[in-house]
């Protein structure tokens, strides 16, 4: 059990925040952002990502070893890697002799492709067309309806039981006086939709656990990431109120454990309460 719980504490380090996509991992340094240039002649690659106090900018050779593939295995060639592509690159920083001068150098030996954009996983997720408008909202609050109509659309099989009896446990205790929450089965139907997808883009590898008792029998699992969406419809498409990677431990005879989702039901109960006029069914 001291294991398996220090591998969560390891894995949960291992998240950036919403806010920075360039830190050190247990895999080594990363940034995950926008390629926005080339440079076939000095293999740079430059890369926009989203910095503490705005946009920011990083450049770095590609090692001769270098790897670029997609999530699934694909395996990418240098020619393939076009700007707008949202990636994840693996670097070491040296300081080597450029022009006679030190110079700071990184050296990329990984590319991993990500997607068309950061909202890829978003949009394979709740299975809309690629060309689908996401973006962050600029109000976070929830729709002033009663009840709130909520899409789920959910990455493990067994999640969606959980979420629908924790949103039963949430109308019968709260639902008079924050205003109820209602599941709906088409997208197009819903106020807000409730997204888990598989994986995230600081999610480097998958640490085996246990064995660990579940309270029948000893069981093998893993721990992973998963990417978790609170999600409005407007107008322009799509808006994104909230998301967070989530820790995931998973093994075969259950699926996901739902406690990995405790902290979705939370946020959309710390919103229900925090909105500002509070109409009743």
């Amino acid at each position: 059990m001291k294991a398996l719980l220090l591998t969560a504490l390891i894995l949960g380090g291992a998240i950036l925040s919403a806010v920075a996509q360039k830190k050190s991992t247990l895999m080594g340094n990363i940034v995950i952002g926008e390629l926005i240039g080339r440079d076939d002649a000095t293999r740079e690659i430059t890369i926009k990502y989203p910095g503490k106090e705005g946009p920011e900018i990083f450049s770095g050779i590609l090692a001769a070893d270098y790897r670029f593939k997609s999530e699934d295995g694909r395996v990418w060639q240098l020619t393939e890697i076009v700007p707008g592509m949202h990636i994840r690159v693996f670097y070491k920083s040296s300081n080597e002799k450029v022009s006679g001068q030190d110079k700071k150098v990184n050296k990329i030996s990984r590319i991993d492709y990500l997607g068309k954009d950061e909202h890829s996983r978003l949009r394979n997720q709740l299975n809309v067309d690629s060309s689908m408008a996401i973006a962050p909202a600029e109000k976070d609050d929830l729709p002033a309806t009663s009840p709130l109509k909520v899409y789920l659309a959910i990455g493990y099989s067994n999640v969606p039981e959980y979420l629908v009896e924790s949103i039963n446990r949430w109308n019968q205790k709260n639902g008079d006086s924050y205003g109820k929450l209602e599941v709906v089965s088409k997208l197009e139907q819903a106020d807000i939709s409730v997204v888990v997808a598989r994986g995230a883009d600081t999610m480097v590898m998958i640490f085996p656990a246990g064995p660990v008792n579940d309270g029948t029998s000893d069981i093998k699992g893993e721990w992973s990431q998963a990417t978790s969406y609170l999600v409005v419809k407007d107008s322009g498409g799509l808006k994104v109120l909230w998301t967070k990677v989530i820790p995931v431990f998973s093994h075969a005879n259950a699926g996901a454990s739902p406690r990995s989702f405790e902290v979705l039901m939370a946020e959309l109960g710390k919103r229900m309460k925090a909105r500002s006029r509070n109409p009743k069914k």
